[in-house]
């Protein structure tokens, strides 16, 4: 089961309290990466056939492909910090950043035991960008990038070690030729993109080029380019007082209508409602007569 995940910011990054179930549940994937730790109780952590004890301070590293589920203990629930981000988004501030996560599930340790040095240091971070992300102050935004960026670098960091060079040179050369179709995304996503422009400036065919984002990012195309729209309105929304029909077009979007359908389907409420949520000013401006 693949889940559909939505952020709430205008950077694509959640971060979420969580108690699993003590039975079972289906495991599932989605286009996200994600982190947790777990702060409380018990459990277990099942990533494939893999299964994890669970403890207090134990980190887990999930990647956009991986079929997993937490389940608590029954008597000791388990309680997690989460944080799930969008790969595009890391590939482009480095790409280096995503190779702790381009990993094969069989040949990975997905926890990071709680009395690991490197554990305490992650759990840290994890604990500090949930908070700034619930209590929103002045700068939270810039405050939360900065944690996750210093969390994938430690990442990055640990891993490197276990991996050989030439296996590090060939997914960093993988990485490497996305640049330039997440390049066109980022600077063409308002105009009527098409998979043949991102096949072109890759330098191969569509089926390939569709293949390649899958691959990496575990997102297709459609996908890719909406995520920039939605980036963009909701942008827009928070940072300015101009109109949803200006704001739908100037994102990318070739409908009033088809803006308003897919913006409640991404953000779980309607344009107005995400600007009063999280900029209630703009909401009377908005509003006024």
């Amino acid at each position: 089961m693949k889940l559909a995940i939505t952020y709430d910011h205008n950077i694509p990054i959640n971060a979420f309290r969580w108690t699993p179930r003590d039975v079972m549940e289906p495991l599932h994937s989605h286009s996200s990466l994600e982190i947790g730790c777990c702060v409380s109780g018990q459990g277990f952590f099942y990533f494939g056939d893999k299964r994890y004890p669970v403890r207090p301070g134990d980190v887990f590293l999930v990647n956009n492909e991986e079929l997993h589920i937490a389940q608590s203990d029954r008597t000791n629930p388990s309680s997690y910090i989460f944080v799930n981000f969008d790969p595009h988004w890391l590939l482009k501030e480095e790409e280096s950043l995503l190779l702790p996560f381009a990993y094969r599930s069989d040949r990975f340790e997905n926890r990071i035991p709680a009395e690991s040095p490197l554990a305490r240091q992650l759990a840290a971070l994890l604990a500090r960008l949930h908070e700034e992300l619930e209590h929103k102050q002045e700068g939270y935004l810039s405050m939360a990038k900065s944690a996750l960026l210093e969390l994938c670098v430690l990442l990055l960091r640990h891993y490197a070690a276990q991996v050989s060079h030439a296996e590090w040179r060939r997914l960093n050369e993988s990485f490497r030729k996305l640049r330039p179709a997440l390049a066109l995304l980022e600077e063409k996503f308002r105009e009527p993109l098409e998979l043949r422009d991102v096949a072109e400036v890759l330098g191969v065919t569509p089926s390939r080029a569709s293949h390649l984002l899958r691959e990496e990012l575990g997102r297709g195309f459609k996908e890719l380019l909406l995520q920039q729209r939605m980036n963009e309105a909701k942008r827009l929304l928070i940072s300015s007082d101009r109109s949803i029909a200006d704001i739908c077009f100037e994102s990318g979007f070739q409908s009033v209508a088809s803006f308003y359908r897919l913006f409640k389907a991404h953000a779980g409420v309607a344009p107005l409602d995400y600007r009063a949520a999280q900029s209630p000013i703009n909401a009377i401006i908005e509003n006024r007569p």
